[in-house]
């Protein structure tokens, strides 16, 4: 009978804390928010997405650490190429306030120094943080799983 009552209190918490009952659904609109905010070369959008501490870790490059090293990054990016691709989600695991998602994302990437456009694929990992009462990208890295 303990264990029934201690099974029902934790059911109980789990479906009454936002963290994890609105988990998956949540982290889905982020990223699709991400994918929208990313195709249009937004850096403010993107930027609204992550937490008060983030870490941006792209591929080839040193971690960006901080709101101004990670706009400058997504800014050096938007510069650079023109982005179209469409992420996948293959797995959301929520733990308290943190979170993280697993993504590929595939698509075609435009280089603005001569308007080529070229496939472009990634495996993507973010760590999310459950702040102000919303999920916010707070840890995100990605590498090419389209080798040229």
């Amino acid at each position: 009978m303990k264990t029934l009552a201690a099974l029902i209190a934790c059911v109980a918490f789990i479906v009454s804390n936002p963290a994890y009952s609105a988990a998956p659904m949540n982290i889905n609109e982020v990223i699709d928010q991400y994918e929208q905010s990313l195709n249009a070369s937004d850096t403010e959008s993107i930027l609204k997405l992550y937490g008060k501490d983030p870490i941006f870790m792209p591929q080839h490059a040193p971690a960006q650490v901080g709101r101004e090293q990670v706009r400058a990054a997504y800014e050096q990016v938007f510069d650079t190429i023109k982005l179209n691709l469409k992420f996948t989600v293959h797995e959301i695991e929520a733990f308290g306030d943190l979170a993280y998602a697993r993504t590929s994302s595939a698509g075609k990437k435009t280089i603005r120094a001569n308007d080529d456009i070229v496939n472009e694929g990634d495996n993507e990992l973010f760590i999310f943080r459950w702040e102000d009462g919303d999920w916010k990208i707070h840890r995100y890295i990605f590498s090419t799983s389209n080798p040229r």
